[in-house]
């Protein structure tokens, strides 16, 4: 027997964004307010930076994401709902049927997530 789940899931603004991050997304996942945690991307943090280079290319990830959601003709997520340690749910985020985490990964804003192997931004 195969179960399906699938729930409606809608970007919400908190703070005048849409993303948190790079690679963490508000969402309302049926009713109730959640974030989501894009896969197979890694991006800088803004919030707990290791120097100045490292929050600066976060704030860009951040913005250059943003961009993307309010420029969109169309969003859609593809998610098994599973979530991560923080309770993200992690997904796919498509926009204009593009793979979000792969454009910004093109764009040098971020890299492929590899599970215990953080990027340090912080060395060229």
């Amino acid at each position: 027997m195969i179960t399906v789940v699938e729930a409606e899931i809608i970007l919400r603004k908190q703070n005048d964004r849409y993303c948190y991050d790079g690679d963490t997304c508000y969402v309302i996942i049926d009713g109730k307010n959640t974030k989501i945690r894009l896969l197979e991307l890694d991006t800088p943090e803004i919030s707990k930076p290791k120097c100045d280079a490292e929050k600066r290319l976060g704030i860009e990830a951040r913005d250059y994401l943003n961009s993307l959601i309010e420029n969109a003709s169309t969003i859609e997520f593809k998610t098994d709902y599973v979530e991560d340690y923080f309770g993200r749910v992690l997904s796919f985020l498509i926009i204009d049927g593009e793979d979000v985490s792969k454009k910004i990964v093109n764009n040098n804003l971020g890299v492929v997530y590899k599970r215990n192997n953080k990027k340090d931004w912080c060395s060229n």
